[in-house]
Parts: C-alpha cells; sequence; structure tokens
C-alpha cells in the first residue's frame, strides 16, 4: 500500500509543477489536465518500482485419457502380426483422434521400462505429426520389439507421473503376458485411475512346449559340476512325452523324458553338469522344440577377498551375495590381522588398517566403503581426504551414472534405475582427491545433481587400483531390485564389475575394456586403453582388433575393425552380432613394442517374449474389473469411445489457481498510459498551447 502512496505523491508533485500556478487554460480544464498528469506519472513509477500483483484464476481441466501401449515382441509373434505391423496402428490413430475432441490424449509405450510421450506420434509415418513422440521408435517398423513385459512397473510409472492429475482412465492394450516383475493383478484393486483394458495376441491356447526358466551360474570353476535348473512348461499336452535335452558345445550330457500327466504341466529339472576345462562354454537346453541357448565362463582361478569391518552390516552380506562362485570372501572385524597381503582384493568397510600392517592401501586393490569414521580413514591412505562439515547430520544421498565413466560399461537400464535405488547415508562432509580419479557414480542431494562423487576409482603410486564408496547403506539397493524386478541384476553388475576391474593386472599395457555378454539385438560397443611405460594413456598408434567365431557345425567367422580414437583412448561400434561366442585378439605397435590383449564376449538371443505366446485374458479382464473400467478384445475396440463418454466418473473440472504477475506484464496497463497521455495531448492542442 504504501508504495502506491508513494507513486501517487510523486504523481501529485509532478502534476502541481506543471499546472498549479498554469493560467492558460480553465479551472475544470486544469483540474482534467492535472488529474490525468497525475494518473500517468503514478502509474509509470509503480511500473519503476514493479510490485508483484496476486491475481485469482479459474482454469478448467480436461479430463485425461492415457493410452499405454505394450510394445513387446510377444504381439507381433502370432498369426495376425501383418494386422499389428500395418492396419493396427491406424486403427489406434483413429481412436485416439476420436477422443482428443473431448479429452486430452496422452501415449506411452512400455515393456520392460516405460517410454513416455513427447512430441510425435509412434503410430503414425507422416512426419508432419507432431502431437506425440517416443524417441528412438517413430515408426511402425520400430514397434512391438521390447523383449520384455512389465506391467506393474508400466501402471505404477502412470501413477506416480500423473498424481493428482484429472486422470479419466487408463487405457491399458496388451495381450497380458508377463515375464518380469510382479504379477500387476495381486495389487491393484486401490488403483487411483480406471483402467479400460484391450486384449491383443493370440487368445486360443494351442499346444505347445515352452521353456518357462533357466537358472545357473554364468561363471564357474573348473572340472567340477555346476548346477542346472530348468523349468519347463507344457499346454494340453497330456498323455504325451516331455522330453528335456541338455547340450555343451554340441555334445549331448543329460537327456530326461517325463510323462505330461495334464492339460496345464509344469515340470523343474535340476542338472549337474560337469563344467570341463577353462573357457566359455555353449549350452542348449531342448524342450522337445523348444530351444534355450545360455553361456558359462569356466575359469581356474579363484580371486580371495578380505572384507574388514568394525561390526557385522547388512552392505557386507549384499555384496558377497553379488560374486561369483570364483571369489573365495572372507569377514573379519577389528584391525589386528596380520595376513591380509595374502589375498587379492580388500573391503574396508566403515573402518581403516593402521600402518604396522604395512600400508595396505598401497599393496593390494581395496574397496573403501566409507562411513563416518574419516579421522581413521584420512591417516591410512593418502589418495583422497574427507574434511567433515559443518553439520553433524547425516546426508541421504543418492546415485546417478556419470556418462563421462569409462573404465567399465553398465546396463543401459540401470543407468536409467540409478536415480531410483534407495539413499546411501553419508555424514555431511567435503570430498577431496589429491590426484586423478574416475567417478561412476555421483551424488544427488535432495533431488539436486551435484558434481560430488559417490563411487569413484584412482590408482596410487604403486600402480594399484582402489574404488571409494561414499556412503552405507547399499544392501537397499539389493532388496529394491529384487521388490521391482525378482532379481539382482543391477546389483550384481555394479559391484562385480567393480570387482573385476580392481583385479585386472596393473601392469597391464593395453587394457581392452567390453562386457561379458551381449544381446543379438543391441549394438556391442568395446573400448580400449594403451598405456605407454610411464603410465600414462596414450592413442597415437592405430589399434587393431580380430574377432573369430565357431558355431557348434564348425563354421569360422572372423571379422577385423580398426578402432576409432577418442582424446586418450579407443572406442569400438560393432554393431549387431548374431548368437555365439566370439574370441578376439587387438594388437598394435608403438615406439618399437608390441602390444597385444585377448578375450571372450558372448552374444546371447533374447527370446523371453518367444516363450508364451497366449494372451492372458484372466489377467487383463482382472485389471479393469478390480479398478472399475471395462474389458475389450480388439474387436470391439470402438465401443470403448462410447463407453468412455458415458462414464459420469470422466469430467472436466474447475481448478482456482493463485498466480503472481509482474505490474509491468499487464499489456492493459501499457494501452491505457498511452490512451491517457494521448487525450491530455488532445486537449492541451485544442485549448491551449502545447
Amino acid at each position: 500500500m504504501w508504495l502506491i502512496l508513494l507513486a501517487l505523491a510523486i504523481g501529485l508533485v509532478y502534476a502541481s509543477l506543471l499546472y498549479l500556478f498554469s493560467k492558460k487554460y480553465s479551472v475544470a480544464l486544469t483540474v482534467l489536465l492535472f488529474s490525468l498528469r497525475t494518473i500517468v506519472v503514478a502509474t509509470v513509477v509503480m511500473l519503476f518500482i514493479n510490485p508483484y500483483i496476486k491475481q485469482k484464476i479459474n482454469k478448467i481441466e480436461q479430463p485425461i485419457v492415457i493410452f499405454a501401449q505394450d510394445n513387446s515382441a510377444s504381439i507381433a509373434m502370432t498369426k495376425d502380426s501383418v494386422f499389428y505391423k500395418t492396419k493396427y496402428p491406424q486403427l489406434i490413430d483413429s481412436i485416439a483422434n476420436t477422443l482428443e475432441k473431448d479429452y486430452d490424449v496422452e501415449k506411452l509405450l512400455f515393456g520392460g521400462s516405460v517410454i513416455s510421450s513427447l512430441s510425435r506420434n509412434p503410430y503414425s509415418t507422416d512426419s508432419d505429426e507432431k502431437d506425440f513422440s517416443i524417441p528412438l521408435r517413430s515408426s511402425r517398423n520400430d514397434m512391438f520389439n521390447d523383449q520384455y513385459t512389465n506391467i506393474t512397473n508400466a501402471l505404477s510409472s502412470i501413477s506416480r507421473q500423473y498424481y493428482k492429475k484429472n486422470v479419466g482412465a487408463v487405457v491399458l492394450i496388451s495381450d497380458g503376458i508377463v515375464n518380469q516383475g510382479v504379477n500387476p493383478e495381486l495389487n491393484i484393486e486401490n488403483y487411483p485411475f480406471p483402467i479400460y483394458s484391450v486384449t491383443l495376441g493370440d487368445t486360443i491356447a494351442h499346444p505347445n512346449m515352452t521353456i518357462a526358466e533357466v537358472k545357473y551360474n554364468k561363471t564357474v570353476q573348473a572340472n567340477m559340476l555346476f548346477p542346472l535348473r530348468v523349468t519347463a512348461n507344457a499346454l494340453n499336452f497330456k498323455g504325451k512325452e516331455m522330453n528335456v535335452v541338455v547340450k555343451m558345445d554340441g555334445n549331448e550330457v543329460e537327456n530326461v523324458i517325463v510323462p505330461v500327466t495334464s492339460n496345464r504341466f509344469s515340470k523343474t529339472f535340476d542338472f549337474n553338469i560337469d563344467s570341463g576345462n577353462e573357457g566359455v562354454k555353449q549350452i542348449d537346453i531342448i524342450v522337445n522344440q523348444s530351444i534355450k541357448r545360455i553361456f558359462i565362463t569356466v575359469t581356474d582361478k579363484k580371486y580371495r577377498i578380505l572384507c574388514i569391518a568394525k561390526a557385522p552390516h547388512p552392505d557386507i552380506a549384499a555384496i558377497k551375495s553379488s560374486l561369483d562362485d570364483h571369489f573365495e570372501f572372507d569377514v573379519k572385524y577389528g584391525d589386528n590381522i596380520d595376513n591380509i597381503n595374502e589375498y587379492d582384493l580388500l573391503i574396508l568397510h566403515n573402518t581403516s588398517i593402521e600402518t604396522r600392517h604395512g600400508k595396505p592401501l598401497t599393496q593390494i586393490p581395496t574397496l573403501s566403503i566409507v562411513g563416518n569414521d574419516f579421522n581413521a580413514f584420512n591417516e591410512s591412505q593418502d589418495i583422497v581426504r574427507i574434511n567433515r562439515g559443518a553439520s553433524n547430520t547425516n546426508l541421504d544421498v543418492r546415485g546417478r551414472f556419470n556418462n563421462a565413466f569409462g573404465l567399465f560399461t553398465i546396463n543401459s537400464d540401470i543407468k536409467n534405475e540409478l536415480k531410483s535405488y534407495p539413499p546411501l547415508s553419508l555424514p555431511h562432509c567435503e570430498i577431496v582427491f589429491n590426484g586423478h580419479h574416475d567417478d561412476a557414480l555421483l551424488m544427488n542431494i535432495m533431488d539436486l545433481e551435484t558434481p560430488n562423487p559417490l563411487l569413484a576409482f584412482s590408482i596410487d603410486g604403486e600402480g594399484n587400483k582402489h574404488a571409494f564408496l561414499f556412503g552405507t547403506g547399499c544392501w537397499r539397493w539389493r532388496l529394491y531390485e529384487y521388490f521391482h524386478h525378482k532379481n539382482n541384476d543391477g546389483f550384481d553388475e555394479i559391484f562385480s564389475k567393480t570387482m573385476k576391474y580392481l583385479l585386472t593386472e596393473k601392469d597391464k599395457e593395453l587394457t581392452i575394456i567390453h562386457k561379458d555378454n551381449y544381446l543379438n539385438t543391441e549394438n556391442i560397443s568395446i573400448s580400449a586403453e594403451l598405456r605407454n611405460p610411464s603410465r600414462e594413456l596414450v592413442n597415437e598408434p592405430d589399434l587393431h582388433i580380430t574377432i573369430r567365431n565357431k558355431d557348434v557345425s564348425g563354421n569360422v567367422s572372423t571379422y577385423d575393425y580398426v578402432f576409432s580414437k577418442g582424446e586418450n583412448n579407443y572406442s569400438l561400434n560393432i554393431g549387431i552380432l548374431p548368437e555365439g561366442i566370439y574370441n578376439f585378439r587387438a594388437h598394435t605397435s608403438f615406439g618399437g613394442v608390441e602390444y597385444n590383449a585377448s578375450g571372450t564376449f558372448t552374444v546371447e538371443s533374447l527370446g523371453v517374449e518367444a516363450q508364451d505366446l497366449t494372451a492372458n485374458i484372466e489377467r487383463m479382464r482382472s485389471l479393469a474389473s478390480q479398478t472399475g473400467g471395462k474389458h475389450y478384445y480388439i474387436t470391439d475396440i470402438q465401443d470403448i469411445i462410447q463407453d468412455l463418454e458415458n462414464d459420469s466418473r470422466i469430467t472436466s473440472i474447475a481448478r482456482e489457481e493463485t498466480r503472481y504477475d509482474d505490474l509491468i506484464n499487464l499489456k492493459w496497463l501499457f494501452f491505457s498510459i498511452l490512451a491517457l497521455i494521448t487525450i491530455e495531448w488532445l486537449l492541451r492542442k485544442i485549448f491551449g498551447i502545447y
């Protein structure tokens, strides 16, 4: 209020100086001109002060209809695959366009994860279409290529993303076949939005035998028996036989025949297979005409890991569970340990080792999980220093993947999900590295992205590798993954690759960085590092690699490539390779010295979607009935338009919003000032001398 009085006072003073002592005009005209000039000057002063204007706006919010489209490969594997690739996109476009007249229609695709809509329609091939967008999936040929289906994750994502929005209905379009996550109908009763489900795919249960699940260890010891568990299903095969055959490198090692006693038959088979000599082995599981191919790595070396902690902690058990059979894991408490250097890797959990043990941080690779014992940690090594912050409170720190990290690769799905992992606990502190370090994970604190490292790697003066995880509570990551995905693949990959990187030879000049397993649907990316005798990264010479694949029948395929040069390393994107075991040899020459590196990787066929092609109608019906929606087949999907219009729950809502705007943004105010000034000018022009 005082700002208005101040502006008005300035206007009065200005108008008084101009008109109060003027004898040019009549009294009435002088008063009118005086008033006009006062209002104009006061308003201009107010514009300079620029206060906020509080406005209440009534906003009508249209109901939202969400189309959640199953993008899994199983839909296009049925007898109607041509329809789903050609006419089906046009059908969905037509329904969505009709609904757009009365509703805000939003679309998303889901498979193993959810891809939200942005600006281009994934069902349309028209380049001018600007309504919806699915990144990297902008044509019909890209549809139905996801290898996993997780309906629970899709529905949960919608619930979070559209929280407190006027969602009228979720149109769930799927075949109901789930091969990832929990069954969605188990916890759907209190879902906030009605689900109108549409069943796609083949609804007729044809007789078939499938491999439902194969459990095995990807890495096993040489010349030992390793367990292999196979679960097979038979549908409408009562009275016939199920023949399960296991082959290793083309040679049959197991053959079991069991009678099928019911039309819905399932049986689990446990085998103990001799691993044989060191190397990568191809194992084929054959159930009648259904084939599942897996690869195992047989190793002859076992690494010894010692974990030292102040007290028992669930982090230790979680990390131990993530390691393969070729790791021996010992746990000891306290610091009176005399045989540290007999181990290949040391894990320190919120503790340190006194210097009388030979400064282990400069003798063997170490993973330090930093808790709250900063003083002892700083005294035990000179790679990084932690300064305690002004506050004594603990921070909840979440991780995000650092895209500039290149010491090893992490699956893209894990990178995307890292931000959702539960937070680690770390006291308020400052982290200062004394030399070069590579950050795999960076900290997010209260949803704020920071440059502080969460998981970092460094090499000491002796050439030993060290890793630092800043914060305790990583066991929650493992539980989170199992709750959402019924596996621990992401957690296991992060920690097993951390261990494997730390254990690689410190004097190895040429290092090839690659995944052990690739899918036949993903590009195979490989990177490399070359170090000179001074341990500096160089990439002056050309680096060549030869990749060979020998299939079971003995045919050999050879691929030759030259790496691309980066800033100080090498990279290679091979593209997609067929399923099989690939051996490679990389070689270069630098300073008159030959450098060589070799290794093995596998390419696996991801055929999960092909194992079950019969649409789960009961699941789709259950999701609709439990949420107050309705179920449809693809043949009557057009009925959904009328049913949505008749649903009294789907209505527009009025929301009152309070908005604060700058005074200067009010356009009508500008034109009002202009009008007042014009009127004053005309009056002075007509009745006096301007």
